[in-house]
């Protein structure tokens, strides 16, 4: 695969004085890469995620301003071991240098960087950054497993946040799932909307099961054994099994306070079509009350027969 979108790091160069650093090993290469569902038109993609994720890895461009690129899920270093460099520069001095260039982002200043070595392979990573020191006939295979490994992290991390932002609005919709009131109405829509939220999480957690829980490949190779180290490191496993006990809480709550609403509102129908049934019935029996009265005539209006007198002789 031809990387197009990527900044060769030389010597003096604006962005190593901006991050703290001299120089990194010659012929090493900067990529920030976003995951989208439609790539913009041009766009390089470095990797396709098969359904049911339908996602894919852009490249995104040095000189892009959009909002997306404001954001890129990683930002990655990719340095060729076969390199001038690499060969002829200290290992260690290499390595400090990779590690200084992860720790130093923003949104990282408290991380710590991790190492992991593969058959020569070395990466070094935080949450946001990632450096690959490998040899550059490997270099494609392992960005694509460490791109990849990131995807499922940062939908893990994405669901592990709204989560944690709404446990304070789902404790207090507790209630409602054992008794829903009148006052209680003007809150409806806003339970159907969490309700669709959850259920959002959790098809998002689903899709990434078979992928979090895939088995070890034999024979392996180095980009298998990368995925599962990843997977292993972050805990990628348990934490979705987590997520997912979380997740029936969330729905238990909200499908009760569903169904304490539906209840409501039917016995509210049912009250009042019986207070309506009443007042037609008390209605007819007025109107034929009232036309019983209308069909006696008064004594008064009824005509007198006169009487007449016999005499007998």
């Amino acid at each position: 695969m031809i990387l197009t979108s990527e900044t060769r790091y030389q010597p003096n160069h604006s962005t190593l004085s901006t991050n703290g650093f001299a120089t990194l090993p010659e012929g090493a290469a900067l990529q920030r890469i976003a995951f989208v569902a439609k790539p913009a038109p041009g766009q390089e993609v470095l990797l396709t995620f098969p359904p049911p994720i339908h996602q894919r890895a852009v490249v995104l461009a040095n000189d892009s301003n959009s909002a997306e690129d404001e954001k890129p899920a990683v930002t990655l270093l990719a340095v060729p071991s076969s390199s001038r460099a690499a060969n002829h520069g200290s290992d260690g001095e290499c390595k400090g240098q990779m590690q200084h260039w992860v720790e130093a982002a923003e949104s990282s200043c408290a991380a710590v960087a991790q190492w992991m070595t593969f058959q020569g392979t070395q990466i070094c990573w935080t949450p946001q950054r990632c450096a690959i020191l490998a040899p550059a006939e490997r270099l494609e295979s392992v960005k694509r497993a460490v791109i990849e490994v990131y995807f499922y992290e940062s939908e893990l991390n994405e669901i592990e946040r709204s989560l944690g932002e709404a446990w304070p609005a789902m404790e207090a919709d507790m209630p409602l799932a054992f008794e829903f009131k009148e006052q209680s109405l003007g809150k409806h829509q806003t339970l159907q909307r969490r309700f669709q939220q959850v259920l959002l999480s959790r098809a998002r957690l689903a899709r990434l099961g078979p992928f979090v829980h895939t088995p070890h490949l034999h024979p392996p190779t180095l980009a298998s054994q990368i995925g599962e180290r990843f997977r292993e490191r972050t805990r990628m496993m348990h934490r979705h099994e987590f997520l997912g006990e979380q997740l029936e809480v969330f729905e238990r709550v909200y499908e009760m306070c569903g169904q304490r609403a539906s209840d409501f509102k039917l016995a509210r129908t049912g009250h009042m079509l019986e207070w309506a049934i009443i007042v037609l019935l008390v209605a007819q029996l007025l109107l034929s009350g009232f036309e019983v009265l209308t069909s006696i005539e008064p004594a008064s209006a009824q005509p007198t027969i006169p009487t007449t007198t016999h005499v007998v002789s």
